[in-house]
């Protein structure tokens, strides 16, 4: 970013937007692997016009954006990124219900409205119990697990599009694929409306309270991680790949393949970006080279 565009786009926000904004700031402290550099602008909108108008701005000054949820999902490098974050979960993180609907804003927390549903008496969400991140994320990357995903209970999705309309898509319309929904690639979230179904709130509280549980047996969620970092290769697990290969254990500075479970690369505390990069492309050659599978990451790298 030059210093023209800098100092133009933090004088127009300033002038013309009541949003949030800071400068320079670490973005260690806004992702789960708790790595990474600054960033020039970190800036919280209070609505979805002034969302609109930042993105604006941006694209007028050429300026680099990056919508962030909850940075479970994120790699930032060491040398941050350059250009402006945006986060939605301070202000656009709303959720109401109506009958068996729930109207639900991208900056809010998967988890949360998780519980707001059992509070509804509505089931379809509790299989994504303990998967961290925000409503928008889990949208844009069909976040689920083998009982189910939320592409399963969507009705709606409402975006910002390239050429800044505000265009709602259907479920017909959207192709809800594994880790990955083609048609919200290039878009901001902006909330979805979820048809879900009527459950006994202390049964959803209960399979809630069951698959944490299980989680916490079966994963490392005692050190920083982005959950799974690759995707499921067709007909195998990557972790089970990884198992076998041995290759728990492995480690690059402070960032380890974890040993309880082998779909999962940690941060025990010191751990870079540029560590857990260099471990993540040992990992694939590896598979590759012994199965001649090219895992793909979950992971999205920001920075690199």
């Amino acid at each position: 970013m030059n210093k023209l565009s800098y100092h133009t786009f933090e004088k127009r926000l300033l002038e013309t937007m009541q949003c949030d904004l800071s400068k320079d700031i670490s973005l260690c402290d806004h992702t789960w692997y708790k790595t990474g550099g600054k960033t020039d602008f970190l800036i919280y909108p209070h609505n979805e016009e002034e969302l609109k108008q930042i993105l604006i701005l941006c694209d007028e000054l050429e300026i680099p954006k990056f919508i962030l949820g909850g940075g479970a999902n994120v790699l930032v490098s060491d040398n941050g990124f350059r250009g402006v974050i945006i986060k939605l979960s301070r202000y656009l993180n709303t959720m109401v219900c109506k009958n068996n609907q729930i109207e639900v804003e991208a900056g809010a927390d998967l988890q949360q409205l998780i519980i707001y549903c059992e509070g509804c008496s509505l089931g379809g969400l509790q299989y994504l119990s303990g998967i961290p991140g925000t409503v928008g994320g889990a949208l844009m990357m069909n976040a689920g697990t083998d009982k189910g995903e939320i592409g399963n209970v969507v009705t709606s999705v409402k975006v910002i599009d390239p050429q800044f309309n505000t265009i709602s898509y259907s479920a017909d319309q959207i192709d809800f694929c594994y880790r990955y929904v083609p048609q919200l690639e290039d878009k901001v979230i902006l909330s979805s409306i979820l048809t879900l179904t009527p459950q006994p709130e202390d049964e959803l509280k209960t399979i809630r309270r069951e698959l944490i549980s299980l989680r916490k047996k079966k994963q490392p969620l005692e050190y920083p991680s982005c959950g799974s970092v690759f995707k499921r290769p067709k007909g195998n697990y990557a972790g089970k790949l990884i198992d076998d290969l041995g290759l728990k254990g492995l480690r690059q500075g402070d960032a380890i393949v974890s040993e309880k479970h082998a779909g999962f690369i940690v941060n025990l505390g010191k751990a870079t970006s540029t560590d857990i990069k260099i471990l993540i492309d040992k990992v694939q050659k590896l598979v590759m080279q012994h199965y001649g599978i090219m895992l793909e990451p979950e992971v999205r790298f920001l920075g690199f």
